[in-house]
């Protein structure tokens, strides 16, 4: 994984968008399937199926095993890879920094699309907006 994430792939996509980030919390908490996520944390099915193969491949999050009880086939259940969390904000830009559990720490900056931000104000100072440690 590389040292930075890249914030948006070739097609101009961004990786971690609201769909993304709402699975990495939720598996924060606790290890999900797809399905939960979906239902739980309002995400489309199929834009959950696809941000998971997505942070599968950036290493954020990895399977944990299956469930089985009262289902016809298995399911996938998943599980974060991020140990501790920071958002920080300032001058009009969020910084992500993840700290992962096998120690590897990555960061990605996250821009304020120019049509949201309020032109005439001065840029704000950095502060922090909260750290999350695991449970």
């Amino acid at each position: 994984m590389a040292e930075d994430l890249l914030l948006y792939d070739k097609d101009g996509q961004s990786l971690l968008d609201d769909h993304a980030l709402r699975i990495l919390i939720a598996l924060h908490q606790e290890n999900l399937t797809a399905q939960a996520i979906a239902s739980r944390y309002r995400v489309p099915i199929a834009a959950c199926y696809r941000r998971v193969r997505r942070l599968t491949s950036l290493g954020l999050i990895s399977e944990a095993g299956f469930v089985t009880e009262g289902r016809r086939r298995p399911a996938r259940l998943y599980k974060s890879e991020v140990d501790r969390f920071q958002i920080t904000y300032g001058s009009g830009k969020m910084l992500l920094l993840l700290m992962l559990r096998n120690g590897t720490e990555t960061k990605t900056l996250v821009g304020i699309p120019p049509d949201v931000a309020v032109s005439g104000t001065a840029p704000l100072l950095p502060h922090e907006v909260g750290e999350y440690p695991s449970a």
